[in-house]
């Protein structure tokens, strides 16, 4: 019978590639790890790893034990926290991958509630400007624009927003107005790296202006904030970040308008830990809204 144990050590070298790097994690030598790996090769009479000067590569057994063996480490993972997890205190650390805009201007400025409610726990955020999906193991708690569709994972819809064209108030006494959409053109605009958009909900810069192309193209929507707010051109920026920027008007309020939805998701192994629950009631308790933001010019 496969054991628990063995399983730990196919999981350190499955992610670290290198059966150094896997031994180091485990606190043990390396041809232990090796040993071990090899004798649950045996058990199971299939390879599971490929050996490569480049490092160790699952193969498609591996790749399907991968994720049995994952089920079982949140498993023991949640066992093991249930002492601890049943009192008033609570420790450890909670990952949470969200937007920037999401995960800077929401996210972060709420934080205070829990933060004196459980001092030692620790919270990690981490911020993306694209992509849609992530693999469990990256998150505990995840806030994505798109609905997942993995089986592993629970999720609900949490907030709508929408986003609006700004611009400063002083880029206006230098620019000409815009009355269309099509007056547009004459401007610069700022929105993502085209190249690196790999996420359809943030494509909308096809739904507001067809064939055409931002002249300034940064890859987070904290550059896009700064830009704007600095004159360098007009930006969509979600209204709760534009709306409480007091350098910034809106631009065609009445004309572009597009609305969103962010998802909030959890690694169903991970939905009855205490310090997971506990962030994910925080999450779900932020208010569309952001504090008052100074200007930059």
């Amino acid at each position: 019978m496969i054991s628990a144990d063995d399983l730990s050590y196919f999981l350190q070298v499955a992610r670290q590639r290198r059966l150094t790097l896997a031994a180091h994690a485990l606190g043990v030598n390396h041809t232990t790890v090796g040993r071990r790996i090899t004798r649950l090769e045996e058990q199971l009479g299939q390879r599971l790893f490929d050996r490569r000067s480049q490092g160790w590569a699952l193969t498609e057994v591996g790749e399907r034990l991968m994720v049995h063996a994952e089920t079982v480490e949140d498993a023991l993972s949640a066992a093991t926290t249930v002492a601890t997890d049943s009192g008033a205190a609570l420790s450890g650390s909670v990952r949470i991958v969200a937007p920037d805009g999401f995960g800077a201007f929401l996210l972060a400025p709420a934080l205070g509630p829990l933060r004196r409610k459980f001092p030692e726990l620790t919270i990690e955020i981490m911020t993306v400007s694209q992509r849609g999906s992530f693999t469990e193991r990256e998150f505990d708690v995840a806030v994505v624009l798109v609905e997942p569709s993995q089986h592993a994972v629970w999720s609900q819809p949490l907030l709508d927003y929408t986003l609006r064209l700004y611009a400063s108030r002083d880029y206006f006494d230098s620019h000409p107005s815009v009355q269309t959409v099509d007056d547009l053109r004459k401007h610069t605009l700022i929105f993502y790296v085209d190249e690196a958009l790999d996420i359809n909900p943030l494509r909308i810069m096809s739904e507001i202006l067809p064939d055409h192309t931002a002249r300034i193209q940064i890859n987070n929507i904290t550059g896009h904030w700064k830009a704007t707010a600095a004159g360098l051109g007009i930006s969509p920026l979600p209204s709760y970040i534009g709306d409480n920027d007091d350098s910034l008007i809106p631009v065609l309020p009445d004309q572009v308008s597009v609305k969103r939805r962010y998802w909030i998701v959890v690694p169903r192994g991970l939905q009855r830990l205490r310090r997971v629950r506990e962030v994910v009631a925080l999450v779900r308790s932020i208010p569309l809204s952001s504090p008052a933001i100074a200007g930059t010019n």
